[in-house]
């Protein structure tokens, strides 16, 4: 009897784990809130084709984003969430780096960091720049297409937020606001 209860419970505990697996393209059917342990999983690897080295020009600027699926447990919202992150280096027509997350740890505010598969198939990401308190913010839409996935449109949605620690008032924005195309190398 002991042994029947202790596998009743194991099987309870199992149905219970694997309802609360979230696929991250399901992730905006829950608006409001999250069921406590949640895991917003990449179950069938939508997230891979984004992974990888992608290079563009954009406005005589040229950008190097490094783009990795990062598993988040985020303990306060009591959930996991398989997630994109981009770093990326961005230089100016004649070598000179004009902002560089390259080296940066997972938890800085400038590396770039998901939040959702759209509906639309594009990935949506937060942004924050280097100049985030004076209007450097705002969501990242990035989409793939080409054969095999191998280029990438981005571009910047500019929230332009201007905080009052901002003294210089707005600062030019870094990142394309208009779609660019990169190349994954």
């Amino acid at each position: 009897m002991k042994n029947i209860i202790t596998l009743l419970i194991l099987i309870a505990i199992t149905i219970s784990c694997k309802a609360q697996i979230i696929a991250v393209e399901n992730f905006e059917d829950y608006p409001n809130e999250l069921p406590d342990g949640a895991y917003i999983k990449d179950v069938n690897n939508v997230l891979g084709k984004y992974v990888g080295t992608w290079k563009g020009t954009y406005n005589n600027k040229n950008y190097d984003f490094k783009i990795v699926k990062y598993t988040e447990n985020n303990i306060d919202l009591k959930y996991k969430e398989d997630m994109l992150l981009i770093r990326y280096k961005i230089t100016d027509s004649s070598g000179t780096e004009l902002a560089n997350t390259l080296s940066l740890p997972n938890s800085s505010p400038y590396i770039i960091f998901g939040r959702y598969l759209a509906k639309s198939g594009g990935y949506v990401l937060n942004y924050q720049g280097l100049n985030a308190k004076c209007g450097q913010n705002g969501r990242i839409y990035i989409s793939t297409y080409g054969a095999n996935d191998t280029k990438l449109q981005l571009l910047l949605m500019v929230s332009g937020e201007i905080y009052d620690e901002c003294t210089t008032g707005a600062v030019p924005q870094i990142m394309p606001t208009t779609s660019m195309e990169l190349i994954k190398q």
